[in-house]
């Protein structure tokens, strides 16, 4: 005759390991032992400690120190090149892992979130407000009205639903992906590559939305990083700008720059392709203040033989 256990829990203790969610643990006070031997967070921290910082550092050593502390700049880059290694490339996910994985709890050295940090910075300042009411009270002997600061509790803080923040970086801006017809959190890159050598020869990030006040800029970082302007230089509609077209800087340069009413049409499969500067945003419109000769002179100049085989 078999008699089963008395009760469930019983059974599940008599058959496997113990197992019970409520049972308090304290994890090892030095961080890195929460990891085993050999884990790419700790490599990742290794390797991060060696680099040089100096660049980012430098950034914060030019400020004017106010504000509340910022996250350390080792730490941030920790989390990013752990975060692209391990497919977590969303600043949100970034940030949510550090609550809830191990790895990037470690990376973080297990400091607090967004939310926490700024309501410490608020009941800071709202117990300071209260001692200096207390102070002005003594001095006059009267009681001052009115409704007394309330303290925050950072153990209760969240972030406000509708807030937003770039954790990767601040600088970026809201812009149009030409690609996907969507608005996306970015910056805008630039590069300028050789047609022949099929290399990059110059690159920028800017904050501007739109290309065309960026061909100028960029064809002179090429005579810097080369020691020279290039003999032609070809680039898509959204960096059409009669500035540029007519900026004395670039006279030695022949440019071959699609007008923003021009459709380029694709080359026939086989034939050569140089590769143009990268637009990224959609061209600005042709007005009334845009002068038609500039216009209309790149235009013809596109339209012959030689124009059509170098912009192709």
């Amino acid at each position: 005759m078999y008699t089963g256990p008395s009760s469930a829990h019983d059974f599940y203790m008599r058959t496997f390991k113990p197992y019970d969610l409520d049972q308090p643990y304290l994890l090892p006070p030095d961080l890195r032992s929460w990891l085993s031997e050999g884990h790419l967070a700790l490599f990742v921290s290794d390797v991060v400690d060696a680099l040089d910082l100096t660049p980012i550092l430098d950034d914060y050593e030019r400020g004017d120190g106010r504000g509340y502390p910022p996250y350390h700049p080792v730490m941030m880059v920790k989390l990013l090149v752990y975060g692209y290694c391990t497919g977590k490339v969303s600043s949100r996910k970034i940030e949510k892992a550090t609550w809830e994985d191990v790895a990037f709890r470690v990376l973080s050295g297990n400091q607090e979130a967004e939310a926490k940090a700024k309501a410490q910075a608020q009941a800071e300042e709202a117990r300071e407000r209260i001692a200096e009411r207390e102070r002005q009270e003594a001095r006059t002997g009267k009681k001052i009205g009115g409704v007394p600061p309330r303290i925050p509790d950072p153990e209760k803080a969240a972030p406000e639903s509708k807030a937003q923040k770039n954790f990767t970086d601040a600088e970026s801006r809201i812009m149009l992906d030409g690609a996907t017809k969507s608005f996306v959190q970015a910056f805008n890159a630039q590069i300028a590559v050789d047609a022949h050598a099929q290399i990059i020869v110059a690159a920028g990030v800017t904050q501007d939305a739109v290309d065309t006040r960026q061909l100028a800029p960029l064809l002179l970082a090429v005579e810097a990083n080369t020691g020279r302007l290039p003999e032609v230089a070809t680039a898509d509609n959204g960096y059409f700008n009669p500035d540029a077209i007519t900026d004395e800087r670039l006279a030695g340069v022949d440019l071959y720059v699609a007008t923003a009413r021009e459709r380029k049409s694709s080359p026939p499969v086989g034939d050569p392709v140089a590769v143009p500067l990268v637009a990224t945003s959609a061209p600005a419109p042709i007005t009334d203040a845009v002068p038609t000769t500039v216009v209309q002179q790149m235009r013809d100049k596109l339209a012959t033989d030689l124009g059509r085989a170098t912009y192709k």
